[in-house]
């Protein structure tokens, strides 16, 4: 991508939460599996419970992803604290 600026983001909230930690540590862990076909992980509110969102870029890891979810988690002990949204970013398709 020449010319193109690459940049990563990541924005604190006024008022830390303790799974924002988690979040944090959770999107380094898919970045380093996934790379460029995760576009963004954030805290996220949910109709249905799920409390983060992964956009991704490519819907054919949405099994693996929720496969390292678990892994992450039982890790650390926490299974069942991560309730993932998986949204395919239809504007933004790795080809």
């Amino acid at each position: 991508m020449e010319g193109a600026v690459q940049t990563i983001q990541v924005v604190f909230p006024e008022r830390p939460v303790y799974i924002d930690n988690i979040i944090l540590e959770l999107a380094q862990r898919l970045l380093k599996l996934f790379g460029g076909r995760i576009r963004s992980v954030e805290r996220f509110d949910g109709w249905d419970g799920s409390n983060v969102r992964i956009v991704v870029r490519d819907a054919s890891i949405e099994d693996k992803i929720i496969e390292a979810i678990v892994e992450f988690e039982e890790e650390r002990g926490i299974l069942g604290t991560i309730l993932p949204e998986i949204t395919v970013d239809l504007n933004d398709i790795c080809g």
